[in-house]
């Protein structure tokens, strides 16, 4: 999978005696209780009704229960859109990211993948346990995502032995999404060792030296999340034109969830902005500007949930292509003065982040 690297060119802007004053504990304790926290708890809820209701439909197969099974996948993808922009910490051990969201797939590989191992009918995809000795390509959201709206996926419903693999397939991905889902929530409650590490960071620490590092740490998922939203989920998909739009590089496009999922990563950045106190940092250094990036936000986020075309149709229409080009110009506004402004309140080295990808 080609990551998103958070690559830094560092200006530095003078603040940190100027800015001494500002309570990077806090910042942590608030981030984490008030947003990380709730939002992998959230999560793990999320991904055991979807191991559920997969479950169910494997035992007792029916276009309810095939129905029942997508609404709790839309569910668990919301819930991890709003932490999809957190690539630190638990979720960044054992390929435990990559294993729940192999994406951006340009190439297809996923899919190959996917579509290779039910041609074979590869029976060590349907135990959990093999499963994540394989590929990750052939765990995680996306793979499941194939597997219950991807071409064939309507056998589900009948029962017939042929299709059972399939759903045995569908279910070995959604208890190891469960089980991602657990491992990482608890890593991060109470009293775990990443969390201590968060909140008090000392100078033999191998990940957070001091408490501005988390909150550099934080910086980054705020201003790379703005950014993953803007140029990879909306702009790979929008292209230079209609004609070279690429609606299939769109996270999510064939359950129709790529614009939930926009909309899932920006909430995500917004309860960071506010839950970790950089509203209060960007207000404290221009009063008013906060509500400005809140306002941009709020919109963005309300245009993408009211969505309903295709985003098919979205990326070629030249009057939804417009709209869309215009969140993406509010977007990098609001990235722009956000990030300088936290940047110059709390005494951090400012710079930009770099997508890799094709």
């Amino acid at each position: 999978m080609r990551s998103i690297v958070l690559g830094f060119v560092f200006l530095c802007i003078g603040a940190q005696t100027a800015h001494a004053e500002t309570d990077h504990t806090a910042i942590a304790q608030d981030a984490l209780t008030k947003v990380i926290r709730p939002g992998y708890n959230d999560f793990e809820t999320k991904a055991g009704a979807l191991k559920e209701k997969t479950e169910t439909l494997c035992a007792k197969p029916s276009e309810a229960a095939l129905e029942a099974a997508k609404v709790a996948f839309a569910a668990a993808v919301e819930s991890w859109s709003k932490v999809e922009i957190f690539r630190f910490g638990p979720v960044n051990q054992a390929h435990r990211y990559e294993r729940l969201f192999f994406w951006p797939d340009p190439k297809g590989i996923g899919l190959r993948q996917v579509q290779r191992a039910l041609l074979k009918k590869d029976e060590t995809v349907t135990s959990p346990d093999r499963l994540v000795e394989k590929s990750v390509a052939l765990q995680g959201l996306p793979a499941l995502e194939y597997l219950l709206y991807g071409k064939g996926a309507e056998d589900l419903t009948s029962g017939d032995p042929e299709t059972g693999f399939r759903c045995n397939f569908a279910l070995s991905v959604a208890t190891g999404i469960e089980r991602i889902a657990v491992a990482v929530a608890e890593d991060w409650r109470e009293g775990s060792a990443y969390s201590k590490t968060f909140l008090t960071p000392g100078p033999n620490d191998p990940l957070y030296r001091a408490p501005k590092d988390v909150t550099l740490e934080l910086f980054k998922a705020f201003s790379g999340g703005i950014e993953l939203m803007r140029d990879q989920k909306l702009g790979k998909p929008l292209g230079e034109s209609p004609e070279r739009a690429r609606p299939r590089l769109a996270a999510f496009w064939r359950s129709g969830l790529s614009f939930p999922n926009m909309a899932g990563n920006l909430k995500g950045v917004r309860e960071l902005f506010v839950g970790s106190g950089f509203a209060a940092i960007v207000a404290g250094e221009s009063p008013g500007v906060e509500d400005s990036i809140l306002f941009d936000l709020d919109r963005v986020i309300r245009i993408l949930e009211a969505e309903n075309t295709p985003i098919a149709e979205a990326v070629q229409e030249p009057a939804q292509r417009n709209k869309l080009e215009a969140l993406r110009v509010a977007l990098k506004s609001a990235r722009d003065t956000a990030s300088s402004l936290i940047a110059q309140g709390a005494g951090l080295s400012f710079g930009f982040n770099a997508m890799d990808g094709d």
